[in-house]
């Protein structure tokens, strides 16, 4: 028998135990091939940190169950080394110097970019333009998302050769070719072009270049 409790009060608190751990920015630099232009550097990122564990705010909602992150952003590390690959073994060499950067702690963007700042291997005054890639992986309804196109007047001029229009943020199709096993694909993409594209993780340092790309398919619920 179960009997109903009245004017009854409970109080209680808990403490928030936080742990510090070491985390490294894996940096890898391509020197560029020109003798002038070689003191200018782009730099290509992605995070390769993850939540692991769910909680509040994941798409792991209890807290302990296991937030799978193979496009949030194993994808994204993913086409980091593929890039890697083809710039470092292509001729000619790249003519301004390339610095790769897989990020950890990308939920604490302003300290990334701090550590950065320090660094001697990557001085942000010598960068002229960063292309960020974030879950990548799901090309769903091959819809593909670029933002930060406003950042600067050459991005637009890329664009418009794919369309031979000024770009706008409204979606357009355009032809994708790849080369996959040897096999040439044409894919048809819809590109959606938006003009800041920041957000609040290491995209931050879009903001310290003076043109920035953000590379991204969107979100599912499917992150495994």
């Amino acid at each position: 028998m179960r009997l109903p409790v009245h004017n009854l009060k409970l109080n209680f608190s808990t403490d928030v135990i936080r742990r510090e751990s070491p985390s490294f920015n894996v940096v890898g630099l391509l020197p560029g091939s020109d003798p002038k232009l070689k003191v200018e550097t782009i730099v290509i990122g992605a995070h390769y940190d993850h939540l692991g564990r769910g909680g509040e705010g994941s798409l792991a909602p209890r807290e302990g169950d296991i937030h799978h992150g193979a496009d949030d952003n194993a994808s994204g590390v993913a086409g980091l080394i593929e890039l890697v690959r083809m710039l470092s073994t292509q001729n000619p060499k790249p003519r301004r110097t390339i610095v790769f950067i897989a990020f950890s702690g990308e939920a604490r963007g302003s300290d990334r970019i701090e550590l950065l700042r320090q660094s001697s291997c990557m001085p942000l005054a010598n960068t002229i333009a960063m292309i960020n890639m974030d879950m990548i992986g799901r090309l769903k309804d091959q819809k593909l998302i670029v933002g930060g196109v406003g950042t600067a007047q050459e991005w637009k001029d890329e664009i418009r050769t794919l369309r031979n229009s000024p770009p706008r943020q409204e979606a357009f199709l355009f032809t994708l070719e790849i080369t996959l096993e040897r096999r040439r694909l044409s894919i048809a993409v819809a590109l959606t072009l938006n003009e800041d594209g920041y957000g609040p993780a290491i995209i931050l340092l879009l903001r310290e270049t003076d043109a920035g790309a953000l590379f991204w398919t969107g979100n599912h619920e499917d992150y495994h």
